[in-house]
């Protein structure tokens, strides 16, 4: 019988509970949650509750890295990929990161790499909410002429973001479809940290062109909206994805969780592999 992976998971949100109760029930096969780590000790107890294989919940990285994980899952924030992503490679486990954001700091990046290359391993970056990253990958080979993602959301569901802070503006007050932000991904993830990492994978997938970011705020939708739009020599892509806000937290889309879950899927299994 093959090993299984032994996976650690870092957030207890909506996200990390889907995917903890996802290896749970068996449709991940051939891997095994070991450990959570949640900032706050009570939402790792909480999902602990809801499994039926219980699991070790933790309360620092080195507790969780010490409990016989192969891969760590982040599904926390863009500030605990700062925090322990260099650990984590650093004990010669392999990362999977959701918080793509983080990765925009080149500094990070390139440490990173090298932790990577020194030590074998890998850091996987899942597609999120956005279809058609195997096209852009593809598609950088020669090159973008244009490169463009517009994301449209609810203002309740952007109304956490520094962005607000900032501008010294009330989400409430949006009545009608408003452009929030026009220009790079790497401000974009600052300002929107927990609702614009597809931003920080469509750039790190075209490698040769940042895209022009775009966000709307727009009261009207109950769903949220991705459009990319891409050409250049291989012709074009347009993309349109509307996705359902996670019930659990309408910041990030339901089909977020379900890409962190197909990822998984596919690094913990043998055999056919799809979109690589």
């Amino acid at each position: 019988m093959l090993k299984k992976v032994r996976i650690g998971l870092i957030g207890c949100g909506a996200i990390g509970n889907e995917i903890a109760k996802a290896i749970d029930e068996g449709l991940i096969p051939n891997a095994t949650l070991k450990a959570v780590l949640d900032k706050d000790p009570q939402s790792a107890k909480t999902l602990n509750t809801q499994l039926k294989k219980k699991i070790k919940a933790v309360k620092t990285i080195n507790q969780l890295l010490k409990a016989g994980v192969d891969l760590v899952v982040e599904a926390a924030s863009q500030q605990a990929v700062k925090e322990y992503a260099e650990k984590i490679l650093k004990s010669r486990k392999d990362l999977l990161i959701l918080s793509v954001g983080a990765l925009l700091d080149n500094t990070l990046l390139q440490n990173l790499l090298k932790i990577c290359q020194r030590y074998g391993n890998r850091i996987y970056v899942i597609s999120g909410a956005l279809g058609g990253i195997d096209a852009i990958k593809a598609a950088s080979i020669v090159g973008f002429t244009d490169l463009i993602l517009t994301t449209r959301k609810h203002p309740n569901a952007l109304a956490s973001s520094p962005f607000f802070t900032e501008r010294g503006l009330d989400p409430n007050s949006i009545t009608r479809p408003t452009l929030l932000y026009e220009g790079g991904a790497s401000e974009a993830v600052r300002l929107f940290p927990a609702n614009i990492n597809v931003a920080a994978t469509l750039t790190l997938a075209a490698t040769s062109k940042e895209p022009l970011i775009r966000i709307v705020a727009d009261p009207t939708l109950d769903v949220n909206i991705h459009e990319l739009t891409a050409k250049g020599e291989f012709g074009e892509i347009t993309i349109v994805m509307k996705n359902k806000p996670s019930l659990k937290n309408p910041k990030t889309s339901y089909i977020a969780a379900l890409s962190a879950i197909s990822a998984l899927r596919s690094i913990c299994s043998f055999g056919l592999k799809i979109g690589i």
